[in-house]
């Protein structure tokens, strides 16, 4: 009898330890699951092409940015602003797209399914950017201008990585019925690929929407910084209220080659400098 308990208690024991196993090698199938789900959001979107934004194309890329990219916009959003003949504000988002970094994504009709505004900019850029915004008569305008300007140059990128020119993802919108396709995160990358073609070192994209980090991150680039909205100040106060409810953070994702007269720790120091701006 004491043979037979003992020998009963050793197999519940055995069948224990296998189970637990069976999970442990479970939850190892389960990450490579996501593993594989991660990739095929990687793959090219069955039934897209990609096409550059030419001239012929600025009507339609604005109103595609208008409608389903500025309009979530927190800025535009905390100002209710009225985007439909801002000329000044047209005339500035021209001036990206004449850049010729911009994509379009199609169905297999030919219809604009998602946009990627993209831009490579230097540190005169938000200085212009600024004059431009002093001499434009409406106030929610002029301070959309200056949040950019602002943004663009927290941090000083081209400083940090000693590069002339930085290639910023700056607008990724998908039409609502291509959404969760993984249109966006193929326009990306696309953009990353354009930007490397180009002799870029540096891709930076800025993510304030509630979504678009996990562009950011699906691509493998990395956060340099995450700051509320309010930090980001113009001549006399926040652009966005501490108090509004379109408050969110901004978070600074990068991707940097290795360069060789990039210091390390000048690198470091710069982002413990960068923290002091998170609450």
């Amino acid at each position: 009898m004491f043979l037979q308990t003992l020998m009963k208690l050793s197999l519940t024991v055995l069948t224990r330890k296998t189970s637990q196993q069976l999970r442990k090698c479970h939850s190892v199938f389960g990450i490579i699951d996501l593993i594989q789900q991660e990739k095929v959001l990687k793959r090219v979107p069955e039934n897209f092409t990609m096409s550059q934004v030419t001239s012929e194309n600025h009507d339609l890329a604005l109103q595609l940015i208008k409608r389903y990219f500025l309009s979530e916009h927190v800025l535009v959003r905390a100002r209710n602003m009225d985007l439909s003949n801002d000329c000044a504000l047209d005339e500035y988002l021209v001036g990206l797209l004449k850049q010729g970094n911009s994509i379009f994504a199609r169905d297999e009709d030919g219809k604009a399914a998602g946009l990627c505004v993209s831009f490579a900019s230097s540190p005169v850029d938000p200085k212009n950017l600024r004059n431009y915004a002093f001499y434009r008569q409406d106030p929610n305008t002029k301070d959309f201008l200056y949040f950019t300007a602002k943004l663009q140059e927290t941090p000083n990128l081209w400083e940090v990585y000693k590069q002339q020119k930085v290639y910023e993802i700056k607008m990724i919108t998908v039409v609502p019925e291509y959404r969760r396709q993984g249109l966006a995160v193929h326009m990306a990358e696309k953009s990353k690929e354009l930007a490397h073609d180009q002799g870029y070192n540096v891709i930076r994209m800025d993510c304030i929407n509630p979504f678009d980090y996990k562009i950011a991150e699906r691509c493998m680039l990395q956060c340099l910084v995450k700051f509320p909205l309010h930090k980001v100040r113009g001549a006399n106060a926040p652009f966005i209220k501490r108090s509004s409810e379109y408050n969110r953070c901004v978070r600074v994702y990068v991707d940097a080659r290795a360069q060789p007269d990039v210091d390390q720790k000048t690198v470091k120091s710069r982002q413990q400098d960068l923290e002091s701006l998170i609450e």
